[in-house]
């Protein structure tokens, strides 16, 4: 996981100015950027990593209100690996 701790360092120190807080396009609700831990299921281990994006609450697990960028699924894509 490693890989996916360095991008998510690069990703969070705004590489592209991303703004600190934007509107969900879906809800109206204000996003904050963040690091929200989300688990994933890999073969029946969960296994939890930290996603950058834009969410309505970084504490809240059932709260799924987010916005990522290309990017931000990049970390996506790495951690599931990882966890294969």
């Amino acid at each position: 996981m490693g890989a996916a701790h360095a991008l998510t360092t690069i990703l969070m120190s705004h590489p592209r100015d991303y703004p600190d807080t934007i509107q969900s396009a879906e809800t109206g609700r204000p996003l904050r950027r963040g690091v929200k831990m989300l688990t994933i299921d890999a073969g029946g281990v969960p296994f939890t990593c930290g996603q950058p994006g834009w969410w309505a609450s970084l504490d809240d697990p059932a709260g799924q209100d987010g916005q990522l960028v290309y990017e931000d699924n990049v970390i996506w894509t790495v951690a599931r690996r990882g966890a294969r």
